[in-house]
């Protein structure tokens, strides 16, 4: 039941066509071809040295089997997203020990707040395998920091899936770090080699970011530190972080807010699910710091601990987000994607409130889910309905084109021998996976209002080079008429003759009289 309703839904928003296709994600599945077409396996994303390349590699055997296409990896996120539901499942059985509170969290996942639905729909990189990997951590580590200490495979399935998960994404570290203080209570010198199995496996499951960093002055962990602040050019201190949590990323968990809008979608209904969340909260609190009552029957205080200590290992999993998020570099970014792991912990947290309720009213028990439910549901309609922007992953409007001119920029090109030149990374990426690679741009314009341009755009040297070696390159934008003003301006001033189309959101300036390069026109240092 569960999974059919997700699947329903997840096929809803894909025939919707709400879910864009940008250049981060055509990262992704180029990664995925190169990788079939025999190209050394990279380690990371390309252009960055974090988020691990499990995700292309995943994706690149679904290429074989479903063929290389768009649809290819949203069914391959999608699969992931059914094993993140199908874990959420196991963890709220596991902790609960009750068949409804595990329905209920399922189903909390299973119809979730946009922004889950998102990040499970299409790929940056990783986040699917993260929350997947994150719900075995909790479910494998609540066991061996409890009554199943003893267990030596699960130490070493624990160390190897964290190890795996922390060259995937260093966000795992959400999971990993409560299951450390929930097993610190019961930490013993006699469990000294299952501490070690799990530590060897560790370092085996992330071999990939070890060797790496041990070859390159542990380049990923210096991003780890302040690796986003560097990236946006603006550095956040702690009470910056903590406000964006409670007023920017809370908001898109719990599904009020959109990741992409600053705007509350839901209007007044908002203070209802808000209400909701805080009670629900409150009642883990209360249950999490109290103790047995004296003179309860033998049966009712064993249940009662049983259901502080698994409420108790949930409180901690929250707070430990909230603790890494607001001290770490992840809390530099609160629009939704490092907000996603709280959403399953949320859901069984809801799931174990809603139980409880029912001591009061099965009505009322079964009304806070349903509601959650519904308001889950009439979000993601919402947005599906809203085309611009439907559910996208950019938070500038200026790229956010849809991708209904890709397939006519690409035809010209080719009908114009305009296959090697220079464009914004949205455009650039994008149209190289589209177009199967026959469209080969270098990303040396700005993207955004501001004309500011980065470096960082540039993450593929061998799309570099191939555009350096081509005698009369293309420019291509999209969105940015600004630029697109002082392309044509510059041109002039250097007297280069030119011609122009506009296709849908793009301008492609082509049939050049001669060569030149953005930095010779200067446009690499607009936004200075």
């Amino acid at each position: 039941m569960i999974l059919s309703a997700a699947i329903i839904l997840r096929v809803l928003v894909l025939a919707s066509g709400a879910v864009s296709f940008h250049s981060d994600e055509a990262i992704v599945g180029l990664m995925a071809r190169h990788i079939n077409a025999g190209l050394p396996i990279p380690t990371f994303f390309y252009g960055q040295v974090y988020m691990g390349s499990l995700d292309p590699l995943l994706i690149s055997v679904m290429f074989r089997v479903l063929g290389d296409s768009v649809q290819t990896i949203h069914i391959t996120e999608s699969l992931l997203y059914l094993l993140i539901i199908v874990t959420t499942v196991l963890l709220a059985r596991r902790l609960s020990g009750r068949r409804w509170i595990a329905i209920a969290a399922g189903l909390l996942v299973a119809l979730p707040p946009v922004v889950l639905t998102l990040y499970t729909t299409m790929t940056l990189g990783g986040y699917g395998e993260t929350l997947l990997f994150g719900n075995l951590i909790l479910l494998i580590g609540y066991d061996v920091t409890g009554e199943r200490e003893n267990s030596l495979w699960r130490w070493a399935l624990l160390g190897l899936i964290t190890g795996v998960g922390w060259w995937t994404d260093g966000l795992i570290v959400v999971y990993a770090f409560p299951v450390v203080l929930f097993g610190l209570r019961r930490a013993s010198l006699r469990h000294w080699y299952r501490y070690g199995v799990a530590a060897l496996l560790f370092v085996i499951g992330g071999a990939p970011w070890w060797i790496y960093n041990l070859t390159h002055q542990w380049e990923a962990l210096h991003w780890l530190i302040g690796g986003l602040q560097s990236d946006s050019g603006v550095s956040f201190s702690i009470g910056d972080r903590a406000l964006g949590l409670i007023f920017v990323g809370l908001p898109a968990a719990i599904g009020i807010r959109y990741s992409w809008t600053a705007q509350y979608w839901a209007g007044l209904l908002s203070a209802l699910v808000i209400t909701v969340y805080l009670i629900a909260l409150a009642y883990g609190i209360r249950m999490a710091l109290s103790r047995r009552k004296r003179g309860a029957r033998q049966a009712d205080r064993i249940e009662t601990t049983q259901t502080q200590h698994s409420i108790r290992f949930v409180m901690v999993a929250l707070g430990s987000f909230a603790l890494i998020f607001v001290v770490s570099a992840f809390g530099s970014d609160a629009t939704g994607r490092y907000m996603t792991p709280l959403i399953p912990t949320l859901s069984i947290l809801l799931a174990m409130f809603g139980y409880a309720l029912q001591r009061v009213s099965r009505v009322l028990a079964y009304g806070v889910i349903g509601g959650l439910l519904i308001f889950g549901l009439v979000g993601s309609f919402a947005a599906m309905s809203t085309i611009p922007p439907g559910i996208t992953s950019q938070f500038d409007p200026i790229n956010d084109f849809r991708n209904d001119s890709d397939q006519a920029v690409i035809d010209f090109l080719l009908a114009h021998h305009g296959t090697r030149g220079y464009g914004t990374y949205w455009v650039e990426f994008r149209l190289a996976y589209l177009s199967h690679e026959q469209v080969i741009l270098d990303a040396w314009l700005p993207n955004k209002a501001s004309l500011l341009y980065t470096p960082l755009d540039r993450r593929y040297p061998p799309y570099t080079q191939a555009v350096a070696a081509a005698d009369r390159p293309v420019y291509v934008t999209a969105n940015v008429p600004a630029l697109d003003a002082i392309i044509a301006a510059r041109f002039e001033q250097a007297s280069i003759t030119y011609q122009k189309q506009r296709i849908g959101s793009y301008m492609v300036f082509y049939d050049l009289s001669q060569k030149v390069t953005p930095d010779a026109l200067g446009l690499d240092a607009l936004g200075h």
